[in-house]
């Protein structure tokens, strides 16, 4: 099982950039999904079983997605000002956002660098194959991870299905630039450390950095908007679906009419 993973693994690091960024696209919706699904489970069971035990690691993802947007926020705040609260909003998701992108990409890019050391004090062909197979497997554990993503699923758990509604606007470009993010990450390790030999430039590397900044960037425009109309919705007892057509409608003919 783990080698038939790792060689489908290495076939999606033959792969060109486009194709890896849309199928990272796709597993990161799914993860997403996923780990927002695990998430009310968790709070179903704790609500049949009565134990605080079993919803704890959701509370405990929405107490740290929560705490890190709080903390820019805070920040962000101070140098903007209370009067800006859409700009104060937004810079916070970007910068937050962005963060946990250059996180995984960190991550990602230290394995190959640290296998590679490991590699180099290795005293006998054994050692070597044993370094450069869990170098391998530990990567591909890692960018499972990075699409399953579990803290952005876990925080919205206390949402319906049908409220999800209100991610897709800038949920559109965050997993892009997300999924760019991870893409980038991957290809710096296999870089320092190569599975499969590809020519990849740290120019072109900075460009995938810089478009997964510009995706988040989008991203963190849009989601003060639509948690903006989800709210307005809720509140007033309007169709979801109908809110953010109208909203996005008005918005695009503002936005027209501004040229």
């Amino acid at each position: 099982m783990e080698i038939k993973a790792i060689e489908i693994f290495k076939k999606y690091l033959s792969l060109n950039i486009p194709k890896k960024i849309l199928i990272t696209y796709f597993l990161c919706w799914m993860g997403f999904l996923f780990s927002f699904s695990v998430g009310k489970f968790l709070l179903y069971l704790s609500s049949i079983l009565k134990s605080e035990f079993i919803s704890k690691p959701a509370e405990l993802a929405q107490s740290v997605g929560t705490a890190k947007f709080n903390a820019v926020s805070s920040a962000i705040s101070s140098t903007v000002g209370m009067k800006n609260a859409y700009l104060d909003y937004a810079l916070s998701y970007i910068f937050s956002n962005f963060m946990g992108c250059l996180i995984i990409m960190f991550a990602l890019g230290a394995l190959g660098y640290l296998c590679k050391k490991d590699l180099e004090k290795a005293e006998s062909d054994e050692e070597k194959e044993e370094i450069f197979r869990n170098y391998q497997k530990y990567l591909l554990i890692l960018f499972i991870f990075a699409v399953i993503n579990p803290l952005t699923g876990l925080i919205g758990i206390n949402l319906q299905y049908s409220d999800l509604i209100a991610v897709l606007p800038h949920g559109f470009f965050e997993f892009f630039g997300f999924a760019i993010a991870v893409v980038a990450g991957v290809e710096i390790s296999n870089k320092i450390l190569p599975i499969i030999e590809r020519k990849i430039s740290y120019k072109k590397i900075a460009i995938l950095i810089t478009c997964s900044f510009i995706f988040i960037s989008i991203a963190g425009m849009l989601e003060p908007i639509d948690w903006f109309i989800y709210s307005y919705a809720k509140a007033y007892g309007i169709s979801l679906l109908s809110a953010f057509a109208t909203g996005y409608k008005n918005l695009f003919l503002y936005l027209i009419s501004m040229l």
